[in-house]
């Protein structure tokens, strides 16, 4: 098996912190009380696919919750509702990148949407430094941008075709099994970060240990 030359992050979780019911207290504390109906709403609709993949903008989504809510809410309470499930990128996981992209070449890949890039970005930039999350790594590529998401193969053939990288030292960490199998079965190797499994304790000294001698593959 070939050396691992490159690194593939997901973003949620992995490298960022979530609340999955942020959203809904938040809702909740502005008198939103029909939280769950919403969410069936949206996932049955598609709409949060479509929202991840560009399909809707920002404003087609603000009006899909504003259509189930009853009561009235701004854009920006909206908004702040929907950013309510990022939380914080700890340091030690950005220094730890900062370390392995100088013995692996290291990409993000995140389904994700334009309003929550637009916060978590901003949030990275005057927490870190940076121009951009996107500064962090060779390349980022977003769900939203490239008009797909995973787990569908094509978006990682996308990735591995413009940054020019073969599957088989390629190495995807992401905390979804789904996303996991999807890479693996384009000949990528994988490992699937576990709840409570800490990215940084993959690496030592910038490169991978043993402990990811149990890929999938």
């Amino acid at each position: 098996m070939p050396d691992i030359k490159n690194i593939i992050f997901d973003f949620g979780t992995v490298i960022i912190n979530i609340d999955m019911l942020g959203v809904k207290r938040k809702f909740m504390e502005m008198g939103v009380g029909n939280t769950d109906e919403i969410h069936e709403h949206l996932f049955e609709n598609g709409v949060y696919f479509r929202f991840e993949t560009g399909e809707i903008s920002p404003d087609e989504f603000r009006n899909e919750i504003r259509a189930k809510v009853k009561t009235g809410v701004s854009n920006e309470e909206i908004d702040d509702a929907w950013n309510a499930i990022i939380l914080d990128i700890p340091a030690e996981r950005v220094r730890m990148l900062e370390t392995i992209r100088h013995n692996y070449r290291t990409f993000l890949l995140s389904n994700t949407n334009q309003i929550h890039f637009d916060f978590y970005d901003a949030y990275f930039a005057n927490t870190f430094g940076y121009q951009g999350l996107a500064s962090l790594f060779e390349k980022a590529y977003f769900s939203h941008e490239m008009k797909v998401r995973k787990p569908d193969p094509e978006i990682y053939r996308m990735v591995l075709s413009d940054a020019g990288l073969l599957p088989e030292e390629t190495l995807f960490i992401d905390d979804m099994e789904i996303n996991i199998h999807a890479a693996t079965a384009l000949g990528m190797r994988g490992y699937f970060l576990k709840e409570g499994e800490e990215m940084v304790s993959l690496f030592n000294d910038g490169k991978l240990t043993v402990k990811t001698l149990n890929l999938i593959q």
